[in-house]
């Protein structure tokens, strides 16, 4: 899999852009616009762009509007299928390179973050943990569960001047106790 590929999906603007696209087939620069209105539209373009150089979008048509073609876009490739594939292949190398990925994206963004003149982290709504849990299979299915529907009540909201786009990650296995008691 190309590493670049999730890379730029990984990016939270093109994952909304990604999602928007899978769920409604056919999807314009407009539509893209009034579903990001706080992304410049000099930005927008740059991510389509983007994900049509990666081959995750492409354009399945133009439609002319106003003397003016306007392109549609859908997905080309769905870098979540690659996954899925190396996940099904056990593929130990790739699924390194694809949590490598995902690491190295979190500290892209947070080193982003610590850019910016002015940070506060509690004012910013700012974490990371890593809390140990002792829970079994039905456990944990019952708190992914709570976690997956706690996560759907919230992703179709629109952007407005009271929300602020944020990136939740996470990561989830079993790990050796010992290695968590030496963190103690």
């Amino acid at each position: 899999m190309n590493q670049d590929v999730l890379k730029s999906l990984l990016n939270p603007i093109r994952m909304k852009i990604f999602q928007h696209v899978l769920m409604n087939e056919g999807v314009t620069t407009a539509d893209l616009a009034k579903m990001l209105p706080d992304v410049p539209q000099a930005s927008l373009y740059r991510h389509i762009n983007k994900m049509v150089q990666d081959e995750i979008l492409s354009v399945v048509s133009e439609n002319k509007v106003r003397g003016v073609y306007e392109k549609v876009y859908a997905i080309q490739n769905n870098p979540l299928t690659s996954i899925n594939k190396i996940v099904e292949e056990e593929d130990r190398e790739q699924l390194y390179m694809v949590c490598y990925t995902f690491t190295m994206s979190l500290l892209m963004d947070f080193g982003n973050y610590l850019k910016r003149d002015s940070i506060d982290l509690p004012e910013d709504k700012v974490g990371f943990r890593s809390i140990p849990l002792y829970l079994s299979d039905t456990e944990s299915d019952r708190f992914l569960r709570g976690l997956y529907d706690l996560l759907e009540d919230v992703l179709d909201n629109e952007p407005s001047k009271e929300r602020t786009l944020r990136k939740f990650s996470y990561a989830f296995m079993p790990v050796e106790e010992k290695e968590e008691m030496d963190d103690v």
